[in-house]
């Protein structure tokens, strides 16, 4: 079947029994649309926590890292929507950002989630049900088909955002934000090319050792070490994209050594940097 280059469009459904860790950590390559259709899971993205409801949709960039905890024995199932930021950065203006909702300073400020209610209210959910019947269909015209979907998708997501965003302030126990974790998650990912320790960030937040430690565990779902480890792989492979080559990049991430950095790398993406960079180079003659 001739799938899309451009977007993704997957349904997964996991019964209770099959559960396991693959579900905890994402990094992703693009840009991420997702609602929830059944189960009972909290997700931890950049620093906010989100217990999710069925049909919670949740926004997520390819520079965001992530991680979802299931809860309880109920099934989970979901509808994930990936697509290339730069496929759709030609339908950006000056006086319109389409894709302005995925940006870091954004997400850290207002949040990922649009709420049940906001999603079926103005019919996000139909989005989802319709891209899938697209993207399993074999017609020669399902690239421009999906691309309009996507594009119409965003437009009513960009306008219900801001109401969703209102009420969700209102209603704290379904987001848990600590401010000043927020500011070392955006310390972090400002520096990550200098060398992060434990002491440097009590002492720059005036916080112990174990507060720092035991917050921000339980605000982002990572220890400090973990999410500083995810956060330098995925500036690593933005920088491969941009074709820099692997002696620049693991020095400039700090690492004293290229063997941590590649047994580092290798675990967290699941291939050696040399693999990656080929990856990179076929996804592009693919494109071309």
């Amino acid at each position: 079947m001739n799938k899309s280059k451009n977007i993704v469009v997957k349904r997964q459904y996991t019964p209770p029994q099959e559960r396991d860790e693959k579900h905890m950590v994402h990094m992703n390559d693009r840009h991420e649309l997702y609602i929830m259709l059944q189960g009972d899971a909290t997700f931890s993205i950049e620093g906010k926590v989100y217990h999710l409801e069925p049909y919670d949709m949740l926004l997520i960039s390819n520079q965001d890292i992530h991680c979802v905890m299931v809860n309880g024995d109920q099934a989970y199932e979901r509808v994930c929507v990936y697509f290339k930021p730069e496929f759709l950065q030609p339908f950006c203006t000056k006086k319109y950002n389409l894709l302005r909702l995925f940006e870091r300073e954004k997400r850290l400020e207002d949040g990922h989630r649009i709420d049940s209610e906001s999603v079926q209210k103005y019919g996000l959910d139909k989005y989802f049900q319709q891209m899938l019947e697209y993207y399993s269909a074999s017609l020669p015209e399902k690239e421009v088909l999906l691309t309009s979907l996507l594009l119409r998708m965003l437009l009513d997501v960009n306008r219900v955002y801001d109401e969703s965003r209102q009420r969700e302030m209102e209603e704290e126990d379904s987001l848990t934000h600590s401010e000043k974790i927020d500011d070392i998650v955006r310390y972090i990912s400002e520096h990550l090319e200098e060398k992060i320790t434990l002491y440097d960030l009590t002492k720059r937040f005036y916080l112990s050792k174990y507060y720092l430690c035991h917050e921000f565990k339980k605000v982002t779902g990572f220890t400090v070490f973990d999410y500083i480890r995810y956060k330098r792989i995925l500036s690593a492979k933005t920088k491969f994209q941009n074709g820099q080559p692997i002696n620049e990049v693991w020095r400039d991430l700090g690492y004293e050594d290229y063997s941590n950095f590649y047994r580092t790398f290798k675990k967290i993406t699941g291939m050696s940097p040399k693999e990656y960079i080929s990856s990179v180079a076929e996804r592009k003659k693919e494109a071309e």
